[in-house]
């Protein structure tokens, strides 16, 4: 069995410090072997980890709903995460926050600074990966992104950096719906800037990955007969993709490195 402890050790071989802001991508593969003896307590060894990984920080993972893209409304507390079983279990523990976001929500273990609090949990209009997004916050405290028994294409800040840049292949819509708090529903828009259906637009983030890793700017270990582990700031990862893009738009997408 792997212990909590010796998960957060090799976070903190890959480069994860206890004052950062992590934000955690994760599969239940990486959880097979961690200790306990039900998926429950697994769940919570890992939870653990990252916990103590992060001890004087904020931790987050992703609860994406994808609600107005559906037409279905976004109930804060009730609405649950369809990107794994350790978000969800992660979302319900006591002492998480959820933002309120309602295609992109993330749970959030920590207190940001009050422009951030007021920007992620303040019920309103929405830019999904504009610059008050949750996207945006990471890039402005470059957060360390973890991808935990996952690989890079998991990487959602990369949508960011697609509409920093305005890539030809997206374009943004709205998508409106109702936020509940408290029972409490109230009309938003949420702007997303989607694919062209009409185009070949299917993303590739393997070779940023590679891109990163032969820099030095990422740093991925394997726990013993556990789950691998990659970690790279935000920081490098945009600026990296930046440099990629202007000198190929196509390359976060696999016909940009088509042979």
């Amino acid at each position: 069995m792997i212990t909590a402890a010796e998960l957060t050790s090799a976070l903190a071989d890959a480069g994860v410090r206890p004052a950062d802001t992590a934000y955690v991508h994760s599969g239940m593969q990486g959880a097979i072997r961690a200790e306990g003896s039900t998926r429950e307590e697994k769940m919570d060894t890992v939870l653990r980890a990252f916990d103590d990984a992060v001890a004087d920080g904020v931790l987050m993972l992703p609860t994406f709903t994808y609600s107005y893209t559906k037409g279905e409304d976004f109930d804060v507390a009730a609405s649950p995460s369809t990107v794994g079983l350790l978000t969800e279990r992660f979302r319900a523990r006591p002492g998480v926050r959820r933002t309120v976001e309602p295609i992109f929500s993330t749970a959030v273990r920590g207190t940001l600074d009050a422009e951030w609090e007021a920007a992620l949990f303040t019920v309103g209009d929405v830019d999904c990966f504009g610059e008050r997004s949750v996207f945006a916050h990471l890039y402005a405290v470059d957060a360390k992104l973890v991808f935990f028994g996952v690989g890079f294409e998991f990487c959602t800040f990369a949508y960011l950096i697609e509409e920093r840049v305005r890539v030809p292949y997206r374009y943004m819509k709205d998508f409106t719906g109702h936020v509940v708090v408290d029972g409490k529903r109230t009309p938003t828009t949420a702007s997303y800037y989607v694919r062209r259906l009409d185009e070949d637009v299917e993303n590739d983030f393997g070779p940023l990955a590679a891109e990163l890793l032969a820099r030095g700017d990422a740093a991925e270990v394997r726990v013993p007969k556990g789950p691998r582990i990659m970690v790279v700031g935000a920081r490098a990862v945009h600026d990296a993709a930046v440099e990629l893009l202007h000198a190929n738009p196509d390359y976060l997408l696999a016909r940009g490195h088509a042979a």
